[in-house]
C-alpha cells in the first residue's frame, strides 16, 4: 500500500522543524512541493531550504507539481473543491509509480490547508496509508512574538478570514485573521479592540505590530502595504482582542 506524509515544517526556518518532522525528513527519498511561480515562488524556495539545510548531500528526489490557480469562475467554497479535485489527480499521476513521499506542507497541515481533505479524497480511489506530522503555525508564532496569551481567562478563540471578517459587526471573542488582503480591520471602530500583527513570522523578514486599532490602523495599512510593495508579496497574520477601559 503506498503511503504519504503530511508534513507541516512551520514558517520555512529549519529551527521551527518538530523532531518527527527532522527525522522523517532525514529518511525519506521522494518529496512533493507544489511549483509555485512569480510572487509565490518563494513558498515553493522555503520548501526547498528545508530539505537542503537537513539534506546538504541532496540525495532525494523532489517532484515539483504545478496546481496552477484556484478557478474564479465558481463561487468560492465551490471553485475551492474544484481545484482540489485538481491538484489530487495530479498527486494520484504524480505517485504512481511511487511507494512512499512526503509533502512539505508550511505552518501545520490542519490550518486552512487541505493537503488531509485530497488524501482523504485519494484513500477512496486508490489503496493509499497517510499521516499527519503537525508543524508550528503562524498562530504560535504570533503568540510568541507578541508575548500575549491567545485566550482570555475562561474566553473563547475564533480563527477566521477575512471574508468572513468583513461581515463582522462587532468582536468579543479574541478573533484570529489570516492574510487580509481586504483590510478587513479597517471597518472596525470599538475603541476596546486591540491589534496584534505580525507579517513573515518566523523569517528573515519578521515584522511585528501592535497598539488600540482604531488609533493605529492607518500606520498599520501603510505599513502592511509597503511592505507588500518591497517583498512583491505578504504572509500575515493578526489578533484582536477585546480589552475593556
Amino acid at each position: 500500500m503506498k503511503k504519504v506524509y503530511i508534513i507541516g515544517i512551520g514558517p520555512g526556518d529549519p529551527k521551527y522543524l518538530t523532531l518527527e518532522a527532522c527525522d522523517l525528513i532525514k529518511k525519506l527519498r521522494y518529496f512533493i512541493i507544489p511549483d509555485k511561480k512569480g510572487e509565490k515562488e518563494h513558498l515553493t524556495l522555503l520548501r526547498e531550504r528545508i530539505l537542503n539545510h537537513l539534506r546538504p548531500q541532496k540525495d532525494y528526489e523532489l517532484i515539483r507539481l504545478d496546481f496552477g490557480q484556484r478557478p474564479t469562475e465558481l463561487p468560492y467554497v465551490d471553485s475551492v473543491k474544484e481545484w482540489r479535485k485538481h491538484k489530487a489527480k495530479l498527486l494520484l499521476s504524480a505517485i504512481q509509480e511511487i511507494e512512499e513521499a512526503g509533502i512539505l506542507v508550511l505552518g501545520d497541515p490542519s490550518l486552512y490547508d487541505g493537503y488531509i481533505e485530497i488524501l482523504r479524497y485519494l484513500s477512496t480511489i486508490i489503496p493509499i496509508h497517510f499521516e499527519v506530522i503537525p508543524g508550528i503555525s503562524s498562530i504560535q508564532l504570533l503568540s510568541a512574538k507578541h508575548k500575549i496569551s491567545l485566550n482570555d481567562i475562561a474566553g473563547s478563540v475564533v480563527l477566521t478570514t477575512p471574508r468572513v471578517m468583513r461581515k463582522k459587526k462587532e468582536i468579543r471573542d479574541n478573533t484570529v485573521v489570516f492574510l487580509d488582503n481586504y483590510e478587513s480591520f479597517r471597518f472596525i471602530n470599538d475603541p476596546n479592540i486591540w491589534i496584534y500583527w505580525g507579517a513573515y513570522l518566523g523569517t528573515e523578514k519578521e515584522t511585528v505590530f501592535s497598539g488600540r486599532l482604531v488609533e493605529v490602523k492607518d500606520q498599520l495599512i501603510k505599513l502592511r502595504r509597503s511592505l507588500r510593495e518591497k517583498h512583491g508579496y505578504i504572509m500575515e497574520i493578526y489578533l484582536l482582542s477585546y480589552r475593556e477601559t
